[in-house]
């Protein structure tokens, strides 16, 4: 996740001239996502995770979800965050992500999920109310500590949900492993850390390990542009899923993978 704080415009452009290659990949990923039409992409998620599971409707779990006080709190602290009130970092997972995770972790039903990758937790929220509604389910979550002047982690995740949270503070890189080897198997995997290829790849091989067939990976920043001397190469998640036997879609900035049997 791009270290990047809020700024007025001028402060903005300032940052953009010191740091020109990664304003130029955020222009390049931005024009990206603008081409691929929201209501397009949501129905596409919604016709692969049909065929995943028999037993749910994810037109309805999506409609209950757009209807529910959950998403009413997280567009109102979402206000608040755009409006400035703390000075905070960008990257925070856009609406449409937040709802495709949700409804995946809706149809796919897990009992373990670990996330690398929480900024303010609205991913993290998203993750623990499809949970709640599920009935059961904990979610593990990796990432460095907040500067003190930012908001915290759990900005977006409502206290009810806190208890189905475990938050762990300190490097992927180090925590990752230790975690999965304590939890032996999980249900799913998010990854919404720090976005190199080799990062990427890293968290992918050492989850997928530990996915049971039909378990999921789910990536944010999938049509993200490594380097600029990388513009043409495929992201890392759609490298890692063609190398695997999984069923795998990318939806927006999006991707969802099914890991099948060999």
């Amino acid at each position: 996740m791009l270290r990047q704080f809020h700024a007025p415009p001028f402060q903005a452009a300032t940052k953009a001239l010191r740091h020109p290659e990664r304003a130029l990949l955020r222009l390049i990923l931005l024009a990206r996502i603008a081409r691929r039409k929201e209501v397009r992409e949501r129905n596409r998620v919604i016709r692969f995770l049909t065929e995943e599971s028999s037993r749910t409707d994810p037109h309805t779990l999506y409609r209950e979800y757009k209807k529910s006080e959950f998403a009413e709190s997280f567009r109102a602290r979402r206000r608040r965050l755009d409006r400035g009130e703390r000075p905070h970092r960008l990257g925070t997972t856009p609406a449409f992500g937040c709802e495709a995770l949700h409804l995946a972790v809706r149809v796919m039903k897990p009992r373990v999920v670990v996330e690398t990758g929480v900024l303010y937790g609205a991913s993290s929220a998203h993750i623990l109310d499809a949970l709640d509604r599920n009935g059961e389910g904990t979610l593990y979550s990796i990432d460095l500590e907040c500067d003190p002047y930012e908001p915290p982690h759990d900005f977006f995740v409502p206290s009810r949900l806190q208890e189905r949270w475990r938050l762990i503070l300190g490097d992927s890189r180090r925590r990752l492993p230790v975690l999965l080897r304590q939890l032996g198997t999980i249900d799913h995997f998010h990854h919404d850390s720090l976005h190199t290829a080799e990062h990427m790849h890293w968290e992918f091989e050492t989850a997928f390990a530990h996915l049971p067939i039909g378990g999921v990976l789910t990536s944010d920043d999938v049509l993200v542009s490594h380097s600029l001397r990388e513009i043409g190469r495929p992201n890392a998640f759609a490298e890692f899923c063609r190398s695997k036997p999984v069923r795998w879609a990318t939806f927006g900035n999006v991707g969802i993978a099914v890991k099948l049997d060999l």
